[in-house]
């Protein structure tokens, strides 16, 4: 099984982390430094004895989102915001710059592909998550959504278009905006 990679960012800085089994335990790199880890839940998926590096530790999920990815950990008497997105969600962020509180999303290719279908037009309302454009790379489909709910101002490509990683897909606007 090969390796799931994320983007972690702890108290605001970012950190490169793989995750691969190593036969019972785990093997974990961040930034390039690789730690045996061995994990046991302790009580209801809150807490966790983990074992890194020869090292153990108690960790507390104070509070988590696991939809979001944010998460509140405790650990050594102190507590960090942890915000956790695997690899292509990274990209994909970075590239639209997240979420935009000033009324206006516009979704770009994560990577570069073939869009297999626009699931709205211009003019259609749509709501945060929903399917704006399926994409298609290396071999997958990927269903690309809406950050923000409001209305869909324009989409920029059509199906059977190839794109670059960076091209602009679709734009939101908020609908008082």
């Amino acid at each position: 099984m090969s390796a799931h990679r994320y983007v972690v960012t702890l108290n605001g800085e970012k950190k490169e982390v793989s995750l691969s089994p190593d036969g019972e335990r785990w093997a974990i790199s961040v930034d390039g430094v690789t730690h045996t880890l061995e994990q046991t839940v302790i009580e209801r998926d809150e807490i966790y004895s983990l074992i890194i590096g020869g090292q153990s530790y108690m960790v507390d999920l104070v509070e988590k989102n696991w939809d979001s990815g944010h998460f509140t950990v405790s650990a050594l008497a102190s507590s960090v915001d942890v915000t956790v997105r695997d690899e292509l969600e990274a990209i994909a962020e970075e590239l639209t710059g997240g979420s935009n509180k000033e009324g206006l999303f516009e979704l770009k290719a994560p990577m570069p592909g073939i869009v297999v279908k626009s699931l709205v037009k211009a003019g259609d309302l749509v709501t945060q998550g929903q399917g704006l454009v399926i994409l298609e790379a290396m071999k997958m489909q990927n269903e690309l959504a809406s950050e923000m709910e409001g209305i869909v101002q324009e989409i920029f490509v059509s199906d059977g278009q190839m794109v670059e990683t960076g091209a602009p897909l679709a734009r939101i606007i908020m609908e008082d905006a």
